[in-house]
């Protein structure tokens, strides 16, 4: 949870001003990952870091350069670079890093979906350690993917330590799903790393805001009681919000820091005097540490026992919206209690969640939400004196579980193949099954062997269990798979991809290929070229089901 503000900014400012990256030359996880890879020096300290954009971006954990020393950037021997500090994030220990001058062609990590992660999948880290001149290699599996303070992290029983920090987390497809990081703060976090979904977003924050300075855009006219006041604010980015406040135009006092990052803020001044004025400003930090501060206003509260204004709600946000939650808050300018209700668009049947505490701020977790669904929300306060007031927000929509594609861990391409009968075999035909398939042509030897293989495995397989196993012909007229499934005595499912739609789109390198999917229609693993013999086939198919949730 970020807990610096504009006092403390300075200091992290000082500890990334210029780096040093070494390129890899070792084969480390393989060329991908080997030509991301790089060493980030400051003085003594040494730290691994990853390439992540070829315009000169370069991730690394912060804190394990200490501002020991000036930095600056190696990618050949004798050839250095110039680099500055784009973002520090300290809550997730993660420093951007902008590297300058006239550097050759970069080649970027190819950064995963870490939230199609899931418990013991296989991870292995790549990265150097103080004092060793090759990157070194663990490998392990995720045995949790936990959230701390809003963060989210993959645990791995592979080897990491603090002195890792800034190492690349690879799947088995060699995509960075992670970096490992290490904060002081943050005992026995050894076994952690910050996920590659977030390291996207402070990515794309940093470079936002490289083009588009934090600024506070507008600070609204307060709400102003006896013995309060409600201070509203706006941000042209996601940041942190506070207000200092006092009886002169040195302040003194603060309200809590609100760390969620947002581009409306609010803040209430509590135990404030009747009929006195009183001195604020509002700041706002980005997850970079970036700050910046409101010039000086002035307020005068109400006289004692004055109602004040209407009763109104503000500031009202929807935010952290993922495949299956969203949160909602807002403000109310009066102790109040909060209510909130929602439903799938134009459905009638809703839920609903209150709050009968008189708060100020208010704030709802809404879980179970399906995913790509489109939802209606509304927000309501009341008062102890009976004053209400109610607001319908915006429609929002979640996000899909995971990307469509032919990769692994994105959702298969929408299809449609023909069958023997004459009707349609979709998606919607193989939605909440494990599926394999194998893709095939009636002119291949290799094909006709995987047939037969997958024939034996299909007769034998148990009925009645959510395991879909069959084969698509490709470019193939009905007549021709008519009689090879006659000629080799087939009796598991074979479907027609008449215009070889899937294939192209996948680019199939070789024909056949077998693909796993999950009961998701996830693309959980592939065999280019098919399997050698009945029992390799049968054994990876076995373990699919098994272990695939």
């Amino acid at each position: 949870m970020k807990t610096s503000h504009i006092a403390g900014r300075a200091a992290s400012l000082l500890i990334l001003p210029l780096i040093i990256v070494t390129a890899v030359l070792s084969a480390c996880g393989g060329p991908a990952i080997a030509d991301s890879l790089v060493k980030v020096r400051s003085g003594d300290a040494v730290a691994s870091g990853i390439i992540v954009d070829s315009a000169g971006y370069v991730v690394t954990g912060g804190s394990i350069l200490g501002g020991a020393g000036d930095l600056y950037v190696e990618l050949k021997a004798e050839q250095g670079y110039t680099g500055r500090l784009i973002c520090y994030d300290s809550a997730r220990d993660l420093a951007v890093i902008k590297m300058e001058g006239n550097y050759p062609v970069l080649k970027p990590a190819l950064l995963g979906d870490s939230d199609l992660l899931k418990q013991w999948d296989e991870v292995y880290t790549c990265g150097f350690k103080p004092g060793e001149t090759g990157a070194a290699t663990t490998k392990g599996s995720v045995t949790s993917l936990p959230r701390d303070e809003g963060i989210s992290y993959l645990q791995t029983n592979a080897a990491l330590d603090p002195s890792a920090a800034g190492s690349a987390v690879l799947n088995g497809t060699g995509e960075m799903v992670g970096m490992v990081s290490w904060n002081a703060g943050k005992i026995g976090h050894e076994g952690y790393a910050l996920t590659s979904n977030e390291v996207k977003t402070v990515l794309t924050l940093a470079q936002e805001g490289e083009a588009d300075p934090l600024a506070i855009t507008s600070v609204d006219p307060p709400a102003v009681f006896s013995d309060r006041a409600v201070i509203s604010w706006k941000t042209n980015r996601p940041a942190t919000g506070q207000v200092e406040f006092g009886l002169k135009d040195s302040y003194g006092n603060s309200t809590a820091l609100d760390t969620v990052l947002l581009t409306s803020h609010a803040a209430v001044l509590q135990g404030l005097v009747p009929k006195t004025t009183y001195y604020f400003r509002v700041l706002s930090v980005d997850c970079c540490d970036n700050a910046v501060a409101s010039k000086g206003y002035s307020l005068i509260t109400t006289a004692a026992g004055a109602q004040g204004g209407k009763f109104t709600i503000s500031n009202i946000d929807v935010y952290d919206i993922t495949s299956s939650a969203a949160s909602v808050r807002w403000i109310s300018n009066k102790p109040a209690t909060g209510t909130i209700v929602y439903r799938i668009d134009k459905e009638a049947e809703s839920d609903s969640e209150t709050d009968k505490n008189f708060v100020y701020e208010h704030k709802f977790r809404l879980d179970g939400l399906r995913p790509e669904t489109r939802y209606s929300v509304s927000v309501k306060s009341e008062t102890d004196f009976d004053e209400s007031a109610e607001q319908i927000l915006p429609l929002f929509t979640t996000p899909p579980t995971s990307p469509v594609g032919c990769k692994i861990n994105n959702r298969i391409f929408e299809f449609s193949f023909k069958t023997l009968q004459g009707g349609d075999f979709t998606n919607k035909d193989i939605a909440g099954k494990k599926v394999f398939i194998v893709f095939t042509k009636t002119t291949c030897p290799n094909c006709m062997r995987q047939a037969l293989f997958l024939n034996d495995v299909y007769r034998d397989w148990p009925k009645g269990t959510d395991m879909l196993m069959f084969m698509v012909a490709s470019s193939e007229k009905q007549k021709d798979v008519e009689e090879w499934i006659k000629k080799y005595g087939l009796v598991m499912p074979v479907y027609i991809d008449a215009t070889a739609d899937l294939v192209s789109g996948c680019q199939f390198r070789t024909i056949p290929t077998a693909l796993f999917l999950d009961t998701g229609s996830v693309i959980r693993d592939y065999k280019s070229g098919g399997f050698g013999n009945k029992k390799d086939m049968e054994a990876a198919i076995k373990l699919f089901y098994e272990t695939e949730r």
